[in-house]
């Protein structure tokens, strides 16, 4: 028996309910078809009478989709892009024309709505306009409570939308007559969408995402390294500082170390022997007032520190804090005068 013959009798029993209704209509045998049909099993002929059929092949899920080697060589591309902007961001250059002594006025966390502390806020907003100062905001320019989750109910008792607030984040940052040097998001910030805040400030003011390591460069190529950060990694109930000094100690040297979020202050000038430099370190308290949070949580809320000013001298590139801004207006326009 050939395989021909094999396979012939088995597409014969196939085609009929019974062998004898093959054998009839073929004029083959009924043990002929039988016997070949077995020895088709035997054989497994089965796969090579498939192979004699190409069917076609569908994509039952994903037709549509991107090819995986396209998706590959965009994620790597993606990846190089997200690579070299974090790389431009790392200690990025600022250049600054003043060759007289000038200021940072860095405002602790704003929160700009009906529970900031607008008494004060308005008067460092009015010490910023001032010649020579220069605005940095440490991050949570509103309260942005998201809209679903345990927060919305926070954001349902105040007194403000959504919109209000993104009015109030342009006018601070255009309109309020501040020449900002930097601006941080904060995790406040990341609830109402980031986006928002790097495109209000494209091509006016870096905003950067949480943390900003730059350098002020002078005219006569002075450098001042200042390491901001909306938060820091940290804590201790008996150093406000702690988690600004951890960074001062173990990361790269700074000029000045200056962090916000948790809504306290703190502020000295730490000596590092060991490195043979010193540093500022600043814990910004911010504008936040009347805090249902901190209320439950016992934490007293603070009455110094909403803002700091860091005095900066061009020729040397050294850095002088004042914890009371007004007090840090009136020395820089000494400084200035002569």
């Amino acid at each position: 028996m050939t395989d021909e013959e094999c396979i012939e009798a088995v597409k014969l029993r196939n085609q009929y309910a019974t062998t004898k209704e093959a054998a009839e209509a073929s004029g083959k045998g009924w043990h002929w078809i039988q016997r070949r049909v077995k020895e088709a099993e035997r054989r497994q002929l089965q796969a090579k009478m498939q192979k004699m059929v190409e069917m076609p092949t569908f994509v039952i899920e994903g037709d549509e989709e991107e090819d995986i080697i396209d998706i590959l060589k965009r994620f790597r591309k993606n990846h190089d892009l997200k690579a070299k902007a974090a790389a431009e961001r790392n200690w990025f250059e600022i250049k600054v024309k003043e060759t007289k002594p000038y200021a940072m006025l860095w405002f602790g966390d704003p929160h700009l709505g009906p529970h900031a502390l607008w008494p004060v806020l308005e008067r460092h907003i009015a010490i910023a306009r001032q010649d020579g100062v220069y605005g940095a905001n440490i991050g949570d320019t509103t309260d942005s409570w998201p809209w679903t989750g345990r927060m919305a109910r926070l954001w349902a008792e105040n007194d403000i939308s959504h919109k209000t607030e993104r009015r109030l984040a342009e006018w601070f940052m255009f309109d309020a007559g501040i020449h900002w040097l930097i601006w941080l998001i904060g995790n406040h910030d990341e609830w109402n969408n980031t986006e928002f805040y790097k495109k209000l400030g494209a091509y006016t003011v870096p905003v950067i995402d949480w943390r900003a390591k730059f350098t002020l460069v002078h005219n006569n190529g002075s450098r001042t390294r200042i390491d901001a950060a909306h938060g820091r990694k940290g804590s201790s109930i008996y150093n406000p500082t702690h988690a600004t000094l951890r960074e001062a100690k173990f990361g790269e040297e700074a000029a000045l170390f200056i962090t916000g979020h948790t809504h306290n202050f703190g502020l000295f000038e730490y000596e590092m022997p060991e490195r043979r430099t010193h540093t500022w370190l600043a814990q910004v308290r911010g504008f936040k007032t009347l805090d249902h949070y901190a209320l439950v949580n016992g934490f007293p809320e603070g009455n110094k520190g909403h803002s700091i000013m860091s005095i900066i001298y061009p020729d040397t590139g050294k850095v002088q804090c004042f914890s009371d801004p007004e007090e840090g207006a009136d020395y820089l326009k000494w400084l200035r005068s002569l």
